[in-house]
C-alpha cells in the first residue's frame, strides 16, 4: 500500500503559532496599540501585530514595548529614535549613557555630537551631525529640521553612533526618523510644464538654434522682430501639434 506523506507543523511549533496568533488578535483590538498597526481591517491588523510579535521575540524585547515603538513609513518598519537610544543605553555596549555636545558657535550651522564610552575598551566614540550635512542630504525638506533642529540632530547623531559602534542593538533596523528623512529627500519637486518647454522638447535636436548674446536697445526694431519671430514659432508649433485645430 502506497503511503502518502502529509506535511504537518510539529506539535510544539503549531501550538506556538496558534498561541501567537491569538495573542496578535488580542493586541489588534486594543487602543494601546498604535492606530497605523490596526488599520486595514481585523485580518490585516492581526497580521501586523503578529509580525511585530515575531520581531519582538527576535530582539528579546517585550511585545508591548515593540508594538508601541514601531512606525511604518512608506511600507518600511522603523523604530522611534528614543527607543533606539534607550536600547543602546541598556545594552551594556556603552559604559553609562549616550550624551551630546551642542555647538552653536556658527550661527548658520548648528552642530550636534553624540558620544559615549565603550564598555569593553574604555574608548570614547562619537559622531557629529550638523545642519550643513542635513542640507546637503536634503533632510531639511522635513519641516522638523526647521522647527526643532537640535532635537532632530540629536536623534540623527545618536542613530549614526549606534549604527557604527553598536549595530547589534537594533539588529539592522532603522529609526523612523531615518526612513522619513530619506523618503522626503528622495521626492523630486515637480516643475510646471510651460509652452517653452513643449517647444524645446518637440523641436529636433539639430533644429535648435544656437543662442547668441546680442545687445539690443529697448524699443528698437530688433525687439519687435524678435517678438514676431517668437510668436511665429509658437503658432507653427501649435499647427504642427494640432493644438490650433477646432473640433
Amino acid at each position: 500500500m502506497a503511503s502518502h506523506a502529509i506535511a504537518t507543523i510539529p506539535t510544539d511549533e503549531g501550538e506556538r503559532f496558534n498561541l501567537m496568533q491569538r495573542e496578535a488578535r488580542l493586541f489588534a483590538t486594543s487602543p494601546l496599540i498604535p492606530e497605523h498597526l490596526r488599520k486595514g481591517g481585523p485580518d490585516q491588523a492581526m497580521a501586523n501585530c503578529y509580525i511585530a510579535l515575531k520581531m519582538a521575540r527576535t530582539m528579546g524585547e517585550d511585545a508591548l514595548v515593540v508594538l508601541q515603538n514601531i512606525h511604518v513609513v512608506n511600507g518600511k518598519a522603523g523604530f522611534a529614535s528614543q527607543y533606539m537610544i534607550a536600547r543602546a543605553n541598556a545594552s551594556g555596549v556603552f559604559k553609562g549613557r549616550i550624551n551630546w555636545r551642542i555647538d552653536k558657535s556658527d550661527r548658520n550651522n548648528l552642530s550636534v555630537t553624540a558620544y559615549a564610552t565603550l564598555a569593553e575598551t574604555g574608548d570614547v566614540v562619537e559622531f557629529t551631525v550638523d545642519m550643513a550635512m542635513a542640507t546637503a542630504e536634503a533632510w531639511t525638506k522635513n519641516p522638523k529640521y526647521r522647527t526643532m533642529p537640535e532635537v532632530m540632530l540629536r536623534y540623527r547623531s545618536a542613530a549614526f553612533l549606534v549604527r557604527f559602534y553598536a549595530p547589534d542593538v537594533m539588529l539592522g533596523y532603522h529609526t523612523s526618523d531615518e526612513i522619513e528623512d530619506v523618503a522626503v529627500a528622495a521626492t523630486i519637486d515637480a516643475q510646471p510644464l510651460s509652452a517653452a518647454m513643449l517647444i524645446e522638447q518637440a523641436a529636433p535636436a539639430n533644429a535648435v538654434p544656437e543662442m547668441v548674446e546680442v545687445e539690443v536697445e529697448e524699443g528698437s526694431e530688433a525687439d519687435h522682430q524678435e517678438g514676431r519671430a517668437t510668436q511665429d514659432m509658437g503658432e507653427s508649433f501649435n499647427d504642427d501639434a494640432g493644438f490650433g485645430e477646432e473640433g
